[in-house]
């Protein structure tokens, strides 16, 4: 009581979201009103993603599951030339080592795998197992070994293709398939594999 006036009774409107706080001090009571000021921490607010975000977020998700889809099935024609040209150089390859250590090798292939041979002293052909390049190796599901033809004469599927020391080896040609697809791994005698097109069976 201050004055003959009652403080309780003597109140003004509050607005909405203020806060009255009564301070005593001895026999007197003050009435102070406090307006809260907005909060600028990010977490008191209520987060969310709107309709928009929601089907941008979807787009970006496809666009990726498209991509790793097509990096997981290569295209067959890419499959089937880089099959070709990994054969030719390991073609190569295997003709060059013959010339230079002089000794006789030999490569076969069957359905969808192929292997390289060395020759002992005796005269048998021994299959290569643990030749850093000139190991056997399978082909992708969708490749096959097609007509194999040695000096101009086809000749058996697993028959060997010789890789002379000689310089002036013989000739051949190996077809690889992938579905109507024909690469041929062709090699001229003289140490050059190339890989050209070939044509449907």
């Amino acid at each position: 009581m201050r004055n003959g006036t009652n403080l309780d009774s003597v109140r003004p409107e509050l607005v909405e979201g203020q806060k009255a706080i009564h301070v005593s001090t001895g026999s007197t009571r003050t009435a102070v009103w406090r307006v809260p000021t907005p909060s600028t921490n990010p977490f008191d607010r209520v987060c969310g993603f709107t309709l928009l975000e929601m089907l941008v977020a979807l787009v970006i998700a496809s666009i990726m599951l498209t991509v790793a889809t097509l990096q997981l099935m290569p295209n067959p024609q890419t499959v089937l030339h880089e099959e070709s040209q990994r054969l030719a150089l390991l073609m190569e390859g295997g003709a060059t080592s013959s010339q230079a250590g002089g000794q006789p090798l030999a490569w076969s292939g069957t359905g969808n795998s192929y292997r390289f041979w060395t020759r002992t002293r005796e005269g048998e052909w021994v299959r290569i197992d643990h030749d850093n390049l000139l190991h056997p190796r399978v082909l992708p599901q969708a490749v096959r070994i097609g007509e194999v033809s040695f000096n101009g004469r086809r000749i058996e599927p697993g028959a060997l293709v010789m890789l002379s020391p000689e310089l002036a080896a013989k000739d051949f040609r190996i077809s690889l398939l992938s579905d109507d697809l024909v690469s041929d791994v062709v090699g001229n005698g003289l140490g050059k594999v190339e890989v050209v097109a070939g044509k449907a069976p």
